[in-house]
C-alpha cells in the first residue's frame, strides 16, 4: 500500500466526517431556530394579550344597612384605559339583562348596580367609594357574566366568555 493512497483514504474520511457532521449540526440548529421561532410567538401572543388579560367582570351585591341590591363589578387592572365595553349579564331567574355598555373604562375596578331605568344599570362607580360591603356573588347558577366584549389600547378586539376564556375577535 501506497503511502499518498493512505493519505488519500484518511483525507476522504475526514472530508466524509466533516460532511456527516455538518448535516448533523445544520438539523440541530434547525431545531434550535424552531423552537425559538415558537419562544418568539408565545411572546409576541402574551405581550399582546397583556393588557386584555388584565380585564374582568363579576357579578356583586352591595350589602347595605337597610338592604342588599346586586349589580355588576368590570375590572381594569391595566394602566391604560379600555374602550367599547359591553357586559352581558343574567338576572335572578337567569334571563338575560341589558347589557352593561361603556364607552370607556379607565383603570380601576367599578360597580354598577341594577336598574330599573332605561339604561338598566347605574352609572358606574369606583368600587372604594363605598361604605357599603360589595361582595362577589360566587355560587349563583342564574346571577352571572355570560360574556364581555371590549377593545384594547392597540385596538384589538377581545372577548371574554362566561367561563373565562379570553379570544381575540377580528
Amino acid at each position: 500500500m501506497q503511502l499518498g493512497s493512505f493519505a488519500d483514504i484518511v483525507t476522504a474520511l475526514t472530508a466524509v466526517g466533516a460532511l456527516i457532521a455538518a448535516i448533523l449540526g445544520a438539523r440541530h440548529a434547525a431545531r434550535l431556530l424552531d423552537m425559538e421561532g415558537k419562544r418568539d410567538a408565545a411572546a409576541a401572543a402574551r405581550e399582546m394579550q397583556s393588557q386584555a388579560s388584565t380585564v374582568f367582570a363579576w357579578v356583586a351585591s352591595r350589602i347595605g344597612d337597610d338592604a342588599t341590591t346586586f349589580g355588576a363589578v368590570v375590572a381594569n387592572s391595566s394602566e391604560q384605559a379600555i374602550y367599547d365595553v359591553e357586559v352581558r349579564v343574567t338576572d335572578a331567574y337567569g334571563k338575560e339583562r341589558r347589557p352593561i355598555v361603556l364607552t370607556v373604562l379607565p383603570p380601576g375596578a367599578y360597580y354598577l348596580g341594577e336598574s330599573n331605568e332605561a339604561y338598566g344599570w347605574e352609572f358606574a362607580s369606583r368600587l372604594r367609594s363605598f361604605d357599603d360591603e360589595i361582595r362577589p356573588v360566587t355560587k349563583s347558577k342564574k346571577r352571572r357574566i355570560v360574556g364581555m366584549t371590549f377593545r384594547d389600547s392597540s385596538n384589538l378586539l377581545w372577548a371574554r366568555e362566561a367561563d373565562g376564556l379570553l379570544t381575540q375577535r377580528s
